[in-house]
């Protein structure tokens, strides 16, 4: 396995990954359009600093991808977080350590912009993701409460 930033090439894999994930998430939110369809957003990140967007790949084929972006200080918090924003693994390349592989690029890269802590916001009834982040140490510091009305 080779962890990679994205490039241009990469662009329609990873608008397909993000469909792929939204669509998966519809499981725990059925309020998720059923026919959603990214076509393009990551070709207007792939060169921004303060974005980042890898690939793993086996064999030279993207099998995975993870997308952060650096949040600065500002009024409120006077440190930067890193926010993991999306992270899809292709199913059968699952359970195979390629997601903690991402995740601990993006610590790295995080950390070399001086970021102070990273957060993920994750679905709570989704216990495979909760699991994955916990095992890399990632600890529940808040949470959303929200209430159906209509």
């Amino acid at each position: 396995m080779v962890i990679r930033k994205a490039d241009y090439n990469d662009v329609k894999i990873l608008n397909n990954f993000l469909t792929l994930l939204i669509k998966d998430e519809r499981q725990y939110d059925l309020g998720i359009n059923e026919n959603f369809v990214v076509t393009n957003m990551y070709e207007n990140y792939i060169e921004d600093p303060n974005k980042l967007i890898i690939v793993a790949t086996e064999n030279n084929e993207v099998v995975g991808y993870l997308y952060g972006i650096l949040e600065p200080s500002d009024d409120t918090y006077k440190y930067v977080v890193a926010k993991l924003d999306a992270l899809y693994v292709s199913n059968n390349y699952r359970s195979k350590g390629i997601a903690t592989s991402l995740i601990e690029y993006f610590k790295k890269w995080s950390i070399s912009k001086k970021a102070s802590k990273i957060e993920v916001t994750v679905w709570s009834n989704n216990t495979k993701a909760k699991h994955l982040y916990e095992k890399a140490n990632f600890k529940t510091i808040k949470e959303t409460l929200s209430i159906d009305i209509l």
